[in-house]
């Protein structure tokens, strides 16, 4: 399970292609001629990290789309900036792994990819290929997109609820928190678990991303579970992905790590009973 890592897959007069398990490991080593490919969720918070970076184009994972298409709102956010982007099809590639999703199918494109040819059906190498055909990309940064701020929802004797919207935000926590249960807005893919982990959390709550191929969306409980930390996934139909106060306030239970489960977190349960019973 790679971190920050990147793997460049294609190279031509055009540009790059490159993949990561994470948009957010994407980062000053990719730019305006680069098309990425990432193992992240395709909504609006990632997209616009793609955005920031100032690439030529973006492809990442549908998710399984969920609550008010929350799992492919980033392809509009990109349109509306003139940069291709696309998702693969939720079952055809494993969440939090880049390679999976470069060796996926493309289930979901905006204008800017079909005006280079880039169709549902396709494969995502295929497509990625033809995005290199795009205009230099331009860094964008919009506000909106950037929040790397934790939100305390809960304080008890027994520990706090805490939330936060990804990645980021798990890296820039230098001490332990093991009072602490986070809500996050992403998915419990592998890249939950490694900054999950060091920081020995109470538990965490995340989206099941519609689990994706091989329950790619919710790989992350065993290795939590063997660090002792409770691990709970909401349907993506229930709560929408890259909002944290939407997996908070209206997420349902679909699936519980044996850690959560002894805890009494259940499937059908709320995010907010969910935690809760975490901190016991």
């Amino acid at each position: 399970m790679g971190t920050d890592v990147l793997t460049l897959v294609h190279e031509d007069e055009r540009g790059r292609i490159l993949t990561a398990d994470s948009m957010t490991y994407f980062d000053e080593r990719v730019g305006a001629s680069d098309v990425i490919v990432a193992g992240s969720y395709a909504a609006r918070v990632t997209f616009g990290w793609a955005l920031r970076l100032g690439v030529k184009a973006a492809i990442a994972h549908a998710a399984g789309v969920g609550k008010d298409d929350a799992g492919i709102s980033g392809l509009a956010l990109a349109a509306e900036h003139g940069m291709p982007a696309a998702a693969c099809d939720t079952m055809s590639a494993r969440l939090a792994d880049g390679a999976s999703v470069y060796d996926g199918i493309i289930g979901h494109a905006n204008g800017p990819a079909r005006a280079l040819g880039v169709a549902t059906g396709q494969p995502v190498a295929e497509a990625a290929r033809r995005m290199l055909d795009a205009s230099s990309g331009k860094k964008t940064v919009i506000e909106e997109m950037v929040d790397n701020q934790i939100y305390t929802l809960e304080e008890t004797p027994k520990g706090n609820i805490r939330a936060s919207w990804g990645i980021p935000v798990l890296r820039s926590i230098r001490e332990p928190r093991p009072r602490d249960v986070f809500v996050q807005a992403s998915h419990c893919g592998l890249t939950l678990s490694a900054h999950v982990i060091p920081l020995r959390l109470k538990g965490v709550i995340a989206n099941d991303a519609g689990r994706g191929m091989d329950d790619s969306g919710i790989a992350s409980f065993p290795l939590l579970a063997a660090e002792g930390i409770a691990a709970a996934a909401v349907d993506a139909m229930s709560a929408r992905i890259g909002d944290v106060m939407s997996i908070w306030n209206d997420g349902i239970v679909s699936a519980a790590n044996d850690v959560a489960r002894a805890r009494g977190v259940r499937p059908g349960m709320t995010t907010k009973e969910a935690a809760r019973r975490m901190l016991e």
